[in-house]
């Protein structure tokens, strides 16, 4: 089709104007208006938007395409969980092809979604992309119209646009620069494709190229879960993002650094540390009561002189952090005194652990963000767990 063409055709324009299904209505009315949380804090509205290629050539990777987008479900229900203070996640899924695109989620609470099956996904015919995005992207505007939210906008095709009779790229560009504007993210992830190109086209600057086999398409389903858990543990790090020129900014720098996940190996802690150099110091999850009987904690105390009743602070070649028996604040704020420590001896070369997280219900996504401060200091290393949630500059 003729890409300078009319920017939008008329049935563009009278989507552009029609209301809704019922299931979007009611999820938009729920979620329109700013909350509140308990302590008066504003809560932010996410809204997660998959577009995702259904086309006939799609169907070598039917079943990983499947297990990718319910493992990122999943992963979207853990951030609500963690933050749901202040957090609100709507999920919305789009499946595209010329004979049948549709919504199969469209703006569902996360706590009302389903996993998606077989029966929902099933690859045919050609790639209208532009009208899928054009159509996606302009009810993405209306719920966009209000204060406090944030979008993310996750593109994933396996061929070029050859399909499309409504929008034109100039229109889709459009719709695009005019979403971030209003705190939209966009990643672009492409098979089969120059993905960097087409992504620029479109003026999306996340752009990832994955493989369309098996193993490919695991890794782009994983990298894509590591840009936006660590976009969100961000995001939650920060409590000033009720302030709305920060939430604009937050946007604005993970348009550009969303899949930015290249660690420098040196910054990653053994995952089992059994010796340590003279200058090494083990970080381990200790108890309020500083009963060192366990994992990491029981190393401490046979090996590097942690002390039982010391629930906290620098104990011979050991620094014990208390993750049981504690709040989430007492932890974010242990945490902290931890980091200013670490700041004050560089001497010294500071071993995180995942610090006993998993026995007491913690998850990575809860804990790891709370060491974003550590990570400019060189002698701070990381738990490999932890760094799919931190940011590297």
């Amino acid at each position: 089709m003729d890409l300078t063409g009319k920017l939008f055709g008329s049935k563009a324009q009278e989507t552009a104007q029609t209301a809704t299904d019922a299931d979007q209505t009611s999820a938009q009315n729920a979620a329109q208006m700013p909350q509140q949380d308990k302590a008066g804090s504003t809560v932010i509205n996410v809204y997660h938007l998959i577009v995702l290629d259904e086309s006939g050539s799609m169907q070598c990777v039917t079943h990983q395409t499947i297990t990718g987008c319910n493992e990122t479900i999943q992963s979207i229900r853990a951030m609500q969980k963690a933050n749901q203070d202040t957090q609100r996640h709507f999920v919305s899924i789009y499946l595209f092809d010329s004979q049948h695109s549709r919504y199969i989620i469209q703006n569902k609470n996360i706590d009302e979604v389903r996993e998606i099956t077989p029966k929902d996904y099933c690859p045919n015919a050609c790639t209208p992309l532009f009208d899928a995005l054009g159509s996606t992207l302009t009810d993405m505007q209306r719920l966009m119209n209000q204060d406090n939210t944030l979008g993310y906008v996750t593109i994933i095709t396996d061929g070029y646009e050859n399909a499309s009779r409504e929008y034109t790229l100039n229109g889709v560009r459009i719709l695009i620069n005019a979403l971030k504007e209003k705190n939209v993210i966009f990643s672009f992830i492409g098979a089969n494709i120059d993905a960097e190109e087409y992504a620029k086209s479109l003026n999306i600057d996340n752009v990832m190229q994955f493989i369309q086999d098996e193993e490919g398409m695991k890794q782009m389903w994983a990298k894509e879960r590591r840009g936006k858990m660590r976009s969100m543990a961000r995001m939650s790090f920060d409590s000033a993002f009720d302030d709305s020129f920060k939430l604009k900014s937050f946007a604005c720098e993970s348009n550009s650094d969303y899949y930015k996940d290249d660690v420098d190996e040196s910054r990653i802690a053994d995952e089992r540390i059994t010796e340590l150099k003279e200058n090494e110091v083990l970080v381990f999850g200790s108890n309020a009561r500083g009963i060192h009987n366990a994992g990491a904690a029981a190393v401490a105390l046979a090996q590097f002189g942690a002390k039982m009743g010391q629930a906290e602070g620098l104990q011979g070649q050991s620094y014990a952090i208390p993750v049981n028996g504690v709040s989430k604040q007492e932890l974010k704020d242990a945490v902290q005194r931890f980091c200013t420590f670490a700041a004050e001896h560089p001497e010294l070369t500071f071993l995180i652990t995942t610090a006993g997280c998993e026995t007491v219900g913690w998850t990575a996504y809860d804990v790891a963000p709370m060491f974003q401060q550590a990570t400019p200091l060189k002698n701070v290393k990381f738990p490999r767990a932890f760094c799919d949630f931190l940011f590297f500059n």
